[in-house]
């Protein structure tokens, strides 16, 4: 009897510690998101493009890459035993047949041995072959990553907003947020004004978790939640998203170390399900405008997010749970000192949508009409978006251009010629990537474990030597987002990447390109591993 109630007491205790290291769990998610803006206050978000061009290792040719070579057969193996006395005078006629049968199966193992290391070298000669062609791949991808990276210098240096939005495209993709994070934006950059505009994509309230601890219950043998209640969750979820907004806002302008951005807007958007209508919407929760002066007077690891956004005249949604709506900023010509703001005067304009402002300081509770069935978003070169659906549509909007697509390995080119999907092959091998005319479906369940990117290429038709309009539009059916990107200067071009699907932790997102191969499509396809001979 005592040896029960002592394992029941023991079984209890175990039950116990596992409820406290749940709770204990949910609690360090908590303080995880209540520490976003902490997170990188001691990093630096300078990101040293110096740095990106240095080369990968290569490894150093193994030849036990195709297998150790053959062993010799040793003639000891095939030594026939003398015969014993007895054996000599009445056995010697057999032993001197066995001797030469071992004789004959040696040499027989010399005979194979000495094809296997033929077999054996030609293997490695090919392996040799093999390791020279990607080193010299690697030597050339590494060239022309030096050479982009060189002209990205420049082109930062000079201030040119292609090249300001896709080095703090690279910053922001760098910078390391909780899960649930969307980790999706759009910049916008203007060279005269410095002005920079940033659209970023902001969690929603379920990041925040709904439980807020666990105990052990006896007489159910159960380990039971206790509910977080919704003004706790309201708390931390606003929390959550001040601290991101200036986060956000702090990465751009330590990052630039070129001083090229003088003044940021960030307009802080979610995608939701309304709990009013049931309808997907886009609102914005939070936005505010600042000049680069006014915000590196804030000491970010001394301030309260309320305070800190009502000294910046933020916008903050009253209750972001709720997806209470406020007016995104859009900037009226430059911002002067006092940041007064473009008031909208389109009442017909839902939240939804990108609106005008209203004046300075001022937080405008919305009501939010329902979304419609479909929003399109145009994206601008660099910029990445995450994928929600597994079925996705790329539909080309010429019909004087040719829709194709690749599927891409870890080392960036295909695994066999099959890989690629064109005219001539209009459907992948395992019926991940089709195409009818200049439309592709793809299924990204079907792709193969091997691939980690589908790169969309967009390539002049017969006859022609440039792309015209390479706009294509990505579909979700399902989904109430679609994205359409049309790619600068393509009429310059014969072939060109519009964007690739490529995978990160896990999720699929979608990057927008546009960048253009001078020798066409056969180069570019070759650049990628096909044998286009």
């Amino acid at each position: 009897m005592q040896d029960q109630k002592l394992r029941e007491r023991l079984y209890a205790e175990d039950r116990t510690r596992e409820a406290a290291e749940q709770t204990a769990q949910v609690e360090r998610q908590v303080e995880t998101l209540q520490s976003v803006l902490a997170a990188t206050l001691d990093v630096d978000d300078h990101l040293d493009l110096e740095t990106l061009k240095q080369p990968l290792p290569h490894p150093a040719f193994d030849p036990l890459v195709v297998g150790a070579p053959p062993p010799p057969p040793r003639a000891e193996d095939f030594a026939v035993e003398a015969p014993s006395t007895l054996g000599r005078v009445f056995a010697a006629s057999k032993h001197a047949a066995r001797a030469e049968q071992l004789k004959a199966e040696y040499q027989a193992a010399v005979s194979d041995h000495r094809v296997a290391a033929e077999q054996h070298a030609s293997r490695i000669e090919g392996a040799r072959r093999r390791y020279d062609a990607d080193a010299a791949r690697r030597a050339q991808e590494h060239q022309q990553q030096v050479e982009e990276i060189s002209a990205l210098q420049r082109g930062l240096a000079a201030g040119q907003p292609e090249a300001v939005t896709r080095y703090l495209d690279l910053v922001l993709e760098a910078a390391t947020y909780p899960d649930g994070f969307p980790h999706s934006w759009r910049l916008g950059y203007t060279a005269g004004s410095g002005h920079l505009a940033i659209e970023y994509d902001l969690p929603r309230a379920d990041v925040v978790p709904v439980d807020k601890a666990y105990r052990y219950v006896k007489s159910s043998d159960t380990i039971a939640p206790t509910a977080r209640t919704a003004a706790h969750i309201r708390s931390v979820y606003a929390e959550v998203l001040r601290q991101t907004a200036l986060r956000v806002v702090h990465e751009v302008l330590e990052a630039d170390r070129g001083r090229v951005v003088r003044t940021v807007v960030l307009n802080g958007y979610v995608n939701d399900t309304h709990p009013g209508t049931g309808r997907q919407v886009r609102v914005c929760l939070v936005a505010f405008a600042t000049s680069r002066e006014r915000f590196l007077e804030v000491d970010l690891a001394r301030v309260e997010t309320v305070a800190c956004l009502a000294h910046l005249e933020a916008r903050v949604s009253k209750d972001p749970t709720k997806l209470q709506a406020v007016e995104p900023i859009v900037l009226a010509g430059s911002l002067d000192a006092d940041y007064t703001l473009d008031t909208h005067a389109d009442a017909d304009i839902t939240p939804e949508l990108v609106v005008g402002a209203v004046p300075s300081g001022r937080d405008v509770p919305v009501e939010v009409a329902p979304a419609r069935a479909t929003e399109q978003q145009d994206l601008v070169a660099g910029q990445n978006v995450p994928l929600t659906e597994p079925r996705l549509q790329v539909d080309l909007k010429t019909s004087q251009a040719d829709l194709s697509a690749l599927l891409v390995g870890a080392d960036g080119r295909v695994d066999r010629d099959a890989d690629f999907v064109f005219y001539n092959n209009p459907r992948s091998a395992e019926g991940a990537v089709a195409l009818a005319g200049n439309i592709a479906t793809i299924d990204i369940a079907l792709l193969p474990r091997r691939c980690e990117r589908v790169v969309l290429v967009v390539s002049a038709d017969d006859g022609r030597d440039s792309v015209a309009d390479a706009t294509a539009v990505l579909h979700q059916p399902g989904a109430a987002i679609d994205f359409r990107f049309r790619p600068d200067d393509s009429a310059r071009m014969s072939a060109l990447v519009w964007g690739e699907l490529y995978l990160r932790n896990g999720s699929w997102r979608l990057r927008a390109i546009g960048q253009g191969w001078a020798d066409g499509l056969a180069g570019l396809a070759r650049d990628f591993g096909v044998d286009v001979s």
